[in-house]
């Protein structure tokens, strides 16, 4: 679980300001290397626990938080967010080190079937718990990104993010320090522009955490790391121009 200290929401989303802003990608695939593989919404209920209780400590400390970060927003901090608008793996091309479209696309074009299992179970729990975002709650919140009709807790963008990363760094551990760092700043980026409460983004990494060593230990996933043996190691070639290598 990341620290409640205000600054984090802020330095953490500044480590890789070369990420680029990219479009949707498709989630859905016609060669689907996750079919068959199911998630238990009711297993990972207990997982993301429940959302701070109105008038609690924790929920003090959400709205301190996101109060603070809307007064000490910088141009250069909501740019920076927007980078992680759209949940696509590119965003993950830096940390890498390389096009992962161009250098692993079975890894590019499968990944995501993964990631759109990750979304339906995420969508199952904010139903079930249905928390408000906090713009909704509280009107002097002016959120920084587009605002979502969506329940709030736990946030999908920092689910996908955290998820991705982690399922990144199985397959490519030799990047797996700069591949978490991003995948925390997708999260960060939520609560920093105010269209989610902290406690929101932490519950998605706890739920990240879990449903990534369902998603690793599956035969899905073994097959697919298998396929991907052959492109493991492009991906780890410094590339004599374009997107550079970032050191350890």
């Amino acid at each position: 679980m990341v620290s409640m200290r205000p600054g984090i929401w802020l330095t953490s989303l500044l480590v890789i300001p070369s990420l680029v802003m990219l479009g949707p990608q498709t989630l859905a695939q016609p060669n689907d290397p996750a079919a068959g593989l199911e998630l238990n919404p009711a297993t990972y209920r207990s997982v993301i626990g429940n959302p701070p209780a109105p008038g609690s400590r924790q929920a003090l400390d959400d709205l301190a938080i996101l109060r603070w970060n809307q007064r000490t927003r910088t141009p250069e901090g909501v740019r920076h967010s927007w980078r992680f608008l759209y949940r696509n793996l590119s965003v993950f091309d830096a940390a890498v080190g390389t096009d992962l479209a161009k250098t692993s696309p079975t890894l590019f074009k499968g990944l995501p079937a993964f990631l759109l299992r990750v979304d339906t179970l995420k969508d199952q729990l904010k139903d079930a718990v249905a928390r408000p975002r906090p713009f909704v709650s509280h009107g002097d919140l002016q959120p920084c990104l587009p605002l979502e009709t969506s329940w709030s807790f736990p946030s999908g963008h920092a689910t996908w993010f955290a998820t991705a990363a982690l399922l990144l760094a199985d397959l490519v551990p030799e990047r797996r320090d700069r591949l978490l760092t991003v995948g925390l700043q997708g999260g960060y980026a939520r609560a920093y522009c105010g269209v989610h409460y902290p406690s929101d983004v932490e519950a998605s990494q706890r739920l990240a955490q879990a449903i990534s060593k369902e998603l690793i230990a599956s035969p899905q996933w073994r097959t697919f790391k298998e396929q991907l043996a052959g492109e493991r190691s492009k991906l780890l070639v410094t590339p004599p121009a374009g997107v550079p290598l970032l050191t350890d």
